[in-house]
């Protein structure tokens, strides 16, 4: 029971501080309202948004050290403006109408589309040093961020991730097909004491995610 205690006082502060309060969630403006316009291809477009719960859900990591949730907070379409799926849609309208072949239809299926706050290191630090648990808690936090020395994460700092995976199938007026997948990561470090920089971060790297959505999109359907 100490123990959690303990645990739970260095989590729900943490977490408090990571989305400026728990009683008022901010939401995360991804588009500007200029980019919002409606531009529209010739193409029919579809979003089959097949993600599991977790991606579209708003939920707190564990409160156990050793889990590999713990300090995770993960954002939920709710917190965004617009939602992933329809700033993803209006990406492919604003694509394909630039494109100088244009197919007849395109299906793109969401299958991954999950953002996440992250203050693991920094958290197990602290309960590392009330636990008693030694070097155990950096060694499992050096080997779960190994992925993030791509993105030029600092992982003993806060950041955000965004982490998608879609499947597009293109379709031409001569019955040409052609499906590709497209995966992407984006994570970036922010301050844990500046809300607003939090906010312009956690926004900046959702709507990246995306534009590498449609960069990947324009590509795979460039004939």
């Amino acid at each position: 029971m100490y123990y959690q205690r303990i645990v739970l006082k260095l989590f729900i502060p943490a977490v408090c501080a990571l989305i400026g309060a728990c009683a008022t969630k901010p939401t995360f403006v991804i588009d500007p309202s200029t980019q919002q316009t409606n531009v529209k291809s010739s193409a029919s477009i579809t979003v089959i948004d097949k993600r599991p719960a977790d991606d579209r859900e708003s939920s707190m990591g564990s409160l156990i050290v050793t889990s590999d949730r713990y300090g995770i907070y993960v954002l939920g379409d709710e917190r965004f403006v617009p939602a992933p799926t329809v700033a993803l849609a209006n990406r492919a309208e604003r694509v394909l109408s630039s494109m100088s072949q244009r197919p007849s239809s395109v299906t793109i299926t969401l299958n991954r589309f999950n953002t996440q706050n992250n203050i693991q290191t920094a958290m197990r630090h602290g309960a590392i040093s009330a636990s008693g648990l030694g070097p155990l808690g950096v060694t499992i936090a050096e080997g779960m961020f190994g992925k993030m020395r791509e993105q030029n994460i600092d992982a003993r700092k806060p950041f955000v991730l965004t982490y998608a995976e879609m499947a597009v199938e293109f379709r031409w007026p001569d019955n040409t097909r052609i499906t590709r997948n497209i995966t992407v990561l984006k994570a970036n470090n922010y301050s844990e004491n500046n809300l607003e920089e939090q906010k312009a971060i956690i926004a900046k790297t959702v709507s990246s995610a995306l534009d590498a959505l449609a960069t990947g999109l324009k590509s795979a359907g460039t004939r």
